[in-house]
C-alpha cells in the first residue's frame, strides 16, 4: 500500500528551528552568559577587598545588553572600520564599559585582569553559542565580526578610561606632595636658617634639621619624578641653550659643600654648549654622585670626567668601592630596587633611599635622547657613563 504525496510529506520530521542570531542570543541567554562572567570574575586576583556577586557583576549585564543592541542595528562598512579601530559612536555620558573600569579600579583590578574579563567574556558567550547551533549559519561569521569588534571596542573604552582616571590619581597625588609636603619642608629650611642668623641656634645644632629636611625632600622628588614618569611614558624635560659644564660644575661644588670630608674632583675639556634641561642635568649628576660617595670607599675620591665629540658631549663618575656584580647591573637601574652595598659596613647604609635613583638618572638621559652606561670591576673601581647628544632632535 503507497501513501498518498500529501500524507508522505504529512510523516516528515520537521525541520529543526534556525539557531537564532548572534543578537537574539546575548538577549535570551544573558542570565547563563552572566553566571559565566561570575564565575571567572571570581577567580580573578586582584589587591582589593572580596567583593559580592553584585559588585563582581557590576556593569557586565549593561555592557552585554550594548553590544546586543549594537548587533541588531544595520552597520556600513566605514562604520565597521571606525569600530574595528576603537573609534565607535558614543554618547555624552560614560559608557557602560567606561563604567565598569571605573568600579574595578576602585575595586583594586589591575587593567589586565580587567582586560582578562573581556576575553573571558568573549569565550563564554561563543562557547554557549555553538552549544546552542549557532556559528554555522551563512550570515553568522559577520555577526561574529561584528560581535569581536563591539567586543575590542569594549576594551579599548574600559582600558582608555582606567588609563584616564589612572593620569588624574597621578597628578593629584604630585598635587599633593608639591603643595602639602614641600612648602613645610621649605618652612623649616628657612625657619633654621633664620634661627641661625638670629643667633638663638648654632649652626651645628641647625644642621641636622636642614639636613634631615633636605632629605625629605630629595625623596618627594624622586617619588614625584617616578610617578610622572610612570604616568606620562617619559619624563618631562624642557630644553635650553647652555653650558653644560658650567651647570654641572655648580652640582660638584655644592655636592662637596655638602660633603667636606670627601674629595669630589671635576676634570673637564671642550666645548659644551648644546640644549639641556639644566635642572634635570643637576638632578642626573647629583644621583649619580650621591651613588658614588654612597658606595664608595670613604678614603678615595670621587671624579667627574667631561669631555666631547662634534655632535655628543660625555661625562663620568667613578669612584672606588665594592664592584657591582654582573647579575645587578640592570636591576640597580629598576625602580624600586637599591644596590647590594656588598662589603659595607651596615652602619654606612642608606635607610632612606627609595631604590629610585639610577631610575630617575636613566629616565633623564634617555628623554634627551642619550645612553647611559655602567662599568664595575674591584680592580678599575665602578663608572657610571653618560652620552647627550647636544641637539634635541638626535
Amino acid at each position: 500500500m503507497q501513501l498518498s504525496t500529501s500524507a508522505a510529506a504529512h510523516q516528515r520530521p520537521a525541520a529543526a528551528p534556525a539557531p537564532p542570531r548572534l543578537s537574539e542570543f546575548l538577549a535570551t541567554h544573558a542570565g547563563e552568559i552572566l553566571l559565566a562572567w561570575d564565575e571567572f570574575a571570581s577567580t580573578v586576583s586582584h589587591t582589593g577587598a572580596v567583593l559580592d556577586p553584585a559588585a563582581l557583576r557590576d556593569h557586565a549585564s549593561e555592557i552585554l545588553r550594548t553590544i546586543a543592541a549594537d548587533l541588531a542595528q544595520p552597520q556600513s562598512p566605514a562604520q565597521q572600520d571606525a569600530k574595528g579601530k576603537g573609534q565607535g559612536p558614543r554618547g555624552p555620558l560614560p559608557t557602560p564599559a567606561e563604567t565598569h573600569a571605573d568600579f574595578r579600579m576602585v575595586a583594586g583590578f589591575a587593567v589586565d585582569a580587567m582586560i582578562t574579563e573581556y576575553r573571558a567574556l568573549r569565550a563564554s558567550v561563543l562557547k554557549i553559542w555553538a552549544r546552542q547551533g549557532g556559528g554555522t549559519g551563512p550570515e553568522d561569521l559577520a555577526d561574529l565580526t561584528r560581535f569581536n569588534e563591539a567586543i575590542d571596542q569594549a576594551i579599548a573604552e574600559s582600558v582608555g578610561r582606567y588609563t584616564k582616571q589612572t593620569g588624574t590619581s597621578a597628578e593629584l597625588f604630585i598635587g599633593i606632595l608639591g603643595h602639602d609636603i614641600r612648602n613645610p619642608l621649605g618652612t623649616i629650611v628657612m625657619s633654621a636658617t633664620a634661627l641661625v642668623r638670629s643667633g638663638k641656634l648654632t649652626a651645628a645644632a641647625a644642621a641636622p634639621i636642614i639636613n634631615a629636611a633636605t632629605r625629605i625632600n630629595a625623596i618627594v622628588e624622586q617619588v614625584v619624578d617616578f610617578t610622572r614618569a610612570q604616568a606620562d611614558g617619559v619624563m618631562p624635560i624642557e630644553r635650553r641653550p647652555g653650558d653644560l659644564a658650567e651647570q654641572l660644575a655648580k652640582i660638584v661644588e655644592e655636592t662637596q659643600v655638602r660633603h667636606p670630608k670627601r674629595i669630589v674632583r671635576l676634570e673637564s675639556r671642550g666645548d659644551f654648549h648644546g640644549r639641556w634641561d639644566e635642572g634635570r642635568m643637576g638632578q642626573l649628576l647629583s644621583n649619580l654622585l650621591g651613588n658614588a660617595l654612597l658606595y664608595g670607599h670613604a678614603a678615595t675620591e670621587v671624579t667627574v670626567r667631561m669631555w666631547t665629540q662634534e655632535q655628543d658631549v660625555f661625562f663620568s663618575v667613578h669612584n672606588f668601592g665594592p664592584p657591582i656584580a654582573p647579575e645587578d647591573r640592570e636591576r640597580i637601574f629598576q625602580p624600586l630596587e637599591r644596590g647590594l652595598q656588598r662589603g659595607l659596613d651596615p652602619e654606612h647604609r642608606e635607610r632612606t633611599g627609595l631604590g629610585l635613583g639610577l631610575y630617575i638618572c636613566r629616565e633623564i638621559v634617555l628623554s634627551h635622547g642619550g645612553e647611559l652606561q655602567l662599568d664595575s670591576s674591584a680592580a678599575q673601581g665602578t663608572t657610571f657613563l653618560v652620552r647627550l647628544p647636544r641637539d634635541a632632535a638626535r
